[in-house]
C-alpha cells in the first residue's frame, strides 16, 4: 500500500531548536534539552563505502574502526546513559559484515532504531533483516532523477536503479523510507523529476542544500553549492511559510550538546556531525563522563548563545536565520562563535522571500570577508584534520584548523 506523501521539506534537518514546542511531546524534548540528557544518538559505524560521493565529508582515518565487542560496549554505555534514540549511519553501514550483529543488539537493549544507507548494497535477505529490526526509519539519498546524474555524483554505476530497488525492497517489508536529496548545481536541473519520483515511490522526502566541508578540510563539492539566487528560487517555488524568529541574548541557533551528539567509527565522541571536535574517546574514557565533563560539551552548553555569536547578535536579518551551525563556522574560519556563509545566504533567501522588492541587507559576517578581516580555512591537503583533545574556554576568531 503506498504512504501518504508528507510535505516537501528543505531545511538544515536536526539542528533547529524550538521556540516553543507545539505538542506534549516537543514539550518533552524540550525538557531533555533543558536537562542535557543524550537522547539521541547519531554513531558512523563506519567511514568505508561502496559509493565515493563527491560531497561525502568523511575521512578515514590510519586507525582500527571499534570491534564488534567494543560496539556492544558502547550499545550498554548508552542505555546506561539514558540514551533512547540511536540513528546508525557511515560510510555505508552495509559494508560492516557485524551490522545485523550491532544493530539487533541495540533493538534487544531498546533502542529506538533508524538506520542511514546509500541503498545500493539491500537485498532482499538484507531487506528481510532490517524489517526484522523494525527501526523507526530506514534514510536513503537520492541524488539525481537520470542514471547520468546520479551515477556522476555517486561516483558508481547504475546507482539509480540500485537505489530504487532497495526502496522497494523495504516497502515491501512494511519499513518507512524517506528519501533525501543533496540539492547542488549537479542535479537543480533534475529537481521537479526528483520530486515526480519521490511521488511515485509513495515515501517521505526532504531537500536540503547544504554542502558540508570535508573532515580534513578539504571538499570535492563546496563549489557546486547553490548561490543565494537559486536558493531565493527554491523557497520562492516550495512558498513554504517561515515565522520570524524571537532574537534574544539566551537564544541558541542550534540544539547542539543539549540532548544529541555524534559518534565516530573510532570511538571520537563529537557535538555533531558537523562540529569534529571530541570531548573525549570511548576507548579511554567512559561515555557518560566524556558527555557531562569533555572540554568541547560543558562550553557549548554554557556559551552557545546568541549574546556570545557577536556577528550573528548585532545581524540585521538575524531574525530570518534558520541555518547558523558551529561546525560550518569552524571549517570556513575557525571561530566557533562567528557565522558562515550558506547561513548567510539563507537568511537573505527568506529575507527576499518576505519582502521581495526591499534591498537585502548586509550580514556582518559578509562585511568583515569583504573588508578582509577575516582569514579563511585554507584546504589542509587531504590530511586529517589534528582535532583537539580539550577545548579552550574562550572563542578563538582567527584559528585555523591544523594539519
Amino acid at each position: 500500500m503506498t504512504q501518504e506523501l508528507q510535505p516537501l521539506v528543505r531545511d538544515f534537518a536536526g539542528c533547529a531548536l524550538p521556540d516553543q514546542p507545539a505538542d506534549p511531546y516537543e514539550a518533552l524534548l524540550m525538557r531533555f534539552k533543558q536537562d542535557a540528557l543524550p537522547v539521541t544518538v547519531l554513531w558512523e559505524l563506519t567511514h568505508k563505502c561502496n559509493l565515493d560521493c563527491i560531497m561525502c565529508y568523511n575521512v578515514s582515518l590510519a586507525q582500527p574502526e571499534l570491534s564488534t565487542a567494543e560496539c556492544f560496549d558502547v550499545l550498554d554505555q548508552l542505555a546506561e546513559a539514558g540514551t533512547l534514540y540511536l540513528s546508525l549511519t557511515g560510510g555505508e553501514i552495509l559494508s560492516r559484515r557485524d551490522f545485523f550483529e550491532i544493530a539487533e543488539r541495540a533493538r534487544t537493549l531498546g533502542f529506538a532504531l533508524s538506520l542511514k544507507t546509500n541503498g545500493t548494497l539491500i537485498t532482499p535477505e538484507k531487506a528481510d533483516r532490517i524489517a526484522a529490526l523494525s527501526p523507526l526509519r530506514v534514510d536513503i539519498s537520492l541524488l539525481g532523477a537520470t542514471d547520468k546524474t546520479f551515477d556522476a555524483i555517486a561516483g558508481s554505476k547504475d546507482t539509480l536503479r540500485r537505489v530504487v530497488r532497495g526502496v522497494k525492497l523495504l516497502q515491501e517489508r512494511g519499513v518507512r523510507v524517506k528519501l533525501f536529496s543533496l540539492m547542488m548545481d549537479l542535479n537543480l536541473a533534475e529537481r521537479e523529476q526528483m520530486i515526480e519520483l519521490v511521488a511515485e515511490l509513495g515515501v517521505d522526502y526532504e531537500q536540503a542544500f547544504k554542502i558540508s566541508t570535508a573532515d580534513d578540510g578539504s571538499s570535492k563539492a563546496t563549489e557546486h553549492q547553490l548561490d543565494r539566487e537559486q536558493i531565493t528560487d527554491l523557497i520562492g517555488q516550495d512558498q513554504m511559510a517561515f515565522d520570524l524568529r524571537t532574537v534574544t541574548p539566551a537564544t541558541r541557533t542550534c540544539s547542539v550538546s543539549l540532548s544529541s551528539c555524534l559518534i565516530s567509527p573510532y570511538g571520537d565522541v563529537l557535538p555533531c556531525i558537523e562540529l569534529r571536535i571530541p570531548g573525549g574517546n570511548i576507548r579511554q574514557r567512559r561515555f557518560i563522563d566524556i558527555w557531562n565533563n569533555g572540554g568541547i560539551f560543558k562550553q557549548l552548553r554554557s556559551r552557545h548563545t546568541m549574546k556570545n555569536l557577536p556577528e550573528c547578535h548585532v545581524c540585521p536579518i538575524n531574525r530570518y536565520c534558520e541555518g547558523r551551525c558551529s561546525g560550518l563556522a569552524w571549517k570556513e574560519h575557525g571561530d566557533l562563535y562567528g557565522g558562515h556563509s550558506l547561513a548567510c545566504s539563507q537568511a537573505q533567501a527568506r529575507f527576499a522571500q518576505i519582502h521581495p522588492n526591499q534591498m537585502i541587507p548586509e550580514t556582518p559576517l559578509q562585511a568583515r570577508l569583504r573588508r578582509g578581516e577575516i582569514t579563511l580555512v585554507e584546504p589542509t591537503n587531504g590530511q586529517p584534520i589534528v582535532l583537539v583533545d580539550s577545548f579552550v574556554a574562550e572563542p578563538r576568531p582567527q584559528m585555523s584548523l591544523v594539519a
